[in-house]
Parts: structure tokens; C-alpha cells; sequence
């Protein structure tokens, strides 16, 4: 694949990765209302199940992605740069906002149940990866520096 095809891809692959990272925002986001709001933590399968669709989707295109972007020279685009840095604080905070609400607020509620702990790690992890590519590319866009050209 030529590096047009690799850049085309790879975007792609982070649009993929955003869209399931709103999914699981979208999907948690009632659970952490009624968790700030009246304190009750009320979870559905229905949420879990989503939840590690989307996990499976981000990380698929996490990992490609993730090679990709070393083969790739990033033009220096200052603005997008920080608003990629800026996208990929956000992203974490709300899976941050929840795990700490859960974990610290809630713990003793209700008897813990691994794999629901595991899916909220998961979750986090699968969120965490997308911020370090959207803060990496943000970097290598601000901090501009051209490969060398192979012989």
C-alpha cells in the first residue's frame, strides 16, 4: 500500500476509534447521571454487551493504527495538532469521571462482580489508547520534524 492509501487508512481508523469511544460515552452516560444525581448505580447487560462491542471495535483499530502511524510524516499543522491534544484529554475524562464514581463513590453499594470491573478497566484501557494516539499525532503535528528520505 502507498502512503496516500496508509494515510487514508489510518484517519479512518481514528474515526472508527472515535465513534466507539461515543458509544460507550453515549451507553454510560444515563448510568453516571442517575450515579451523580440520586446515588443509585443501576446497570442493564444490555450496557456491558455494548460496552465490549465497541472495547473490541476500538482496539482493532487501535493496534493498525498504531503501526501505521510510524510510517507516516505527519505535515506540520499547528491548529489541528491542538485540537487533536485537546480531543484527547477530553476523550479519557468522562471513562476517568465514571471509573472514579464507581470505584470510589459506590464501591461498598453493591457486591462487585469481576467481569463488570473488568469491563470498566477494559473500558478505560480501550479509552486510554485512543488518547495516546490523538495526543501523539497532535505532537508530531505541532512539533513538525520531515523523515529523512530513504535511498
Amino acid at each position: 500500500m502507498d502512503r496516500a492509501g496508509k494515510r487514508v487508512l489510518f484517519w479512518c481508523l481514528v474515526v472508527v476509534q472515535a465513534v466507539a469511544s461515543y458509544v460507550i460515552i453515549w451507553t454510560w452516560g444515563p448510568t453516571y447521571v442517575r450515579l451523580i444525581t440520586n446515588g443509585t448505580l443501576a446497570t442493564y447487560p444490555r450496557q456491558f454487551a455494548i460496552s465490549l462491542a465497541a472495547i473490541a471495535v476500538m482496539q482493532a483499530a487501535y493496534w493498525p493504527a498504531h503501526a501505521i502511524k510510524h510510517e507516516l510524516d505527519f505535515r506540520s499543522n499547528v491548529l489541528l495538532g491542538h485540537v487533536l491534544l485537546c480531543l484527547g484529554e477530553f476523550s479519557l475524562f468522562f471513562a476517568a469521571a465514571v471509573t472514579t464514581v464507581v470505584l470510589f463513590d459506590h464501591f461498598r453499594e453493591q457486591p462487585r462482580i469481576p467481569w463488570k470491573l473488568g469491563v470498566l478497566a477494559l473500558s478505560l484501557f480501550a479509552i486510554s489508547c485512543f488518547k495516546y494516539q490523538l495526543m501523539s499525532v497532535g505532537e508530531k503535528l505541532i512539533d513538525h520534524r520531515p523523515q529523512a528520505a530513504e535511498p
